[in-house]
């Protein structure tokens, strides 16, 4: 059995690492915000956009080996984080920094949050979660509890005690702290791969590493109003779960059942033509919530973004975020980091999702 994390009434954990990235500063960044590789990218291996559907079948471990490489080789980023986990909420792993860790690690070189402050409740926490947000600093700074953060309703979302596994992240001012909200539910605690493997802190982080890229254009936090829907949530769900995954067998595990699980009964095919048009006219603001495509993200994104990663390597997904913060279209940034144009990519792209759709069980 697990562990609890909550050994007093009230755990919080605070944390920074000692070393920071070459050139990046948790208080300062350069303008425009860095791209730590160079563009367009070269293959990272054997696939490419050429040859990708011939190689279907190599393409989750692939690209699950090379987020594991970019995360063992880079230096680890100095973010202050600030873990508050509710008096009888049990979190989804027991070593809640590392999991961060292991996720600012993968991004470094990125421009990252200034700081990240994560909450992490359960139903019987949830006035408790109340009463926290409304000291937590960056909360404070920009209107309270009832001001842009919408704790309030993000935390009403866990509705019963297996029913509360919302979960939210992103830039909550224009300087750059992060902010973090986690429902933990027992049951997804258990049986979930994507959360006991810490996925769900992987991805959510993510979302706050996108949000960074948009620092000093003027939007944050409205960074998903810039990127294909698709995008802003098959990239955490991709990378964030094949970063916190200890091993590939235990990716699989998620991987296995993810194309599938996140189904919407207004959509039915995923062929590659069906699926094409997903990828080229899900843009903002049409296909954002509460429209029901824009959970296809989850799924279909996350194999479009798992087939770039091998490719391209992981970071090649962020430079797309980090192009669109500078102010290029998403056509632009595509064929800027890629080398090849959005229009020739996309079929190839919506034909591999089909092909490994069709595969899941």
């Amino acid at each position: 059995m697990r562990k609890s994390l909550c050994l007093i009434p009230l755990t919080t954990l605070v944390f920074a690492s000692s070393v920071g990235v070459a050139g990046v500063s948790a208080k300062t960044s350069p303008v425009p915000n860095p791209i730590p590789i160079r563009l367009p990218v070269s293959p990272i291996g054997q696939i490419t956009f050429e040859n990708i559907t011939q190689h279907v079948s190599e393409i989750s471990e692939v690209a699950y080996t090379s987020v594991q490489t970019v995360e063992g080789s880079n230096v680890q980023p100095n973010v202050k984080t600030t873990v508050t986990v509710g008096p009888h909420t049990v979190a989804s792993v027991d070593d809640l920094p590392g999991a961060f860790k292991k996720i600012m690690k993968l991004w470094a070189g990125f421009r990252l949050p200034r700081t990240y402050y994560a909450l992490i409740y359960n139903f019987e926490d949830k006035s408790w979660a109340k009463s926290i947000a409304r000291t937590i600093p960056v909360v404070k700074s920009t209107g309270g509890i009832n001001g842009p953060t919408d704790l309030p309703n993000l935390i009403n979302q866990c509705s019963a005690p297996t029913a509360c596994s919302n979960a939210n992240s992103g830039i909550s001012d224009t300087v750059g702290n992060g902010l973090g909200q986690f429902a933990m539910d027992p049951d997804h605690n258990a049986k979930d791969p994507y959360f006991f493997m810490g996925g769900i802190y992987g991805h959510e982080f993510t979302h706050s590493v996108q949000a960074a890229q948009f620092l000093g254009s003027g939007i944050v936090p409205n960074s998903s109003s810039k990127i294909p829907c698709w995008f802003n949530e098959g990239q955490p769900n991709f990378e964030g779960t094949a970063a916190e995954a200890p091993d590939f067998a235990s990716y699989m595990k998620w991987r296995v059942g993810m194309p599938k699980g996140w189904q919407i009964p207004s959509f039915t095919d995923y062929s590659a033509a069906s699926l094409l048009k997903v990828l080229k006219t899900g843009n903002p603001p049409g296909c954002l919530p509460p429209k029901p495509i824009y959970l296809l993200g989850y799924g279909i994104g996350a194999l479009v973004i798992e087939a770039l990663t091998a490719i391209g390597g992981p970071q090649s997904t962020m430079a797309v975020v980090t192009l669109l913060g500078r102010g290029q279209s998403y056509e632009q940034a595509f064929k800027n980091v890629y080398g090849i144009s959005w229009s020739k990519a996309a079929p190839i792209l919506a034909e591999v999702a089909s092909i490994e759709y069709a595969a899941t069980s």
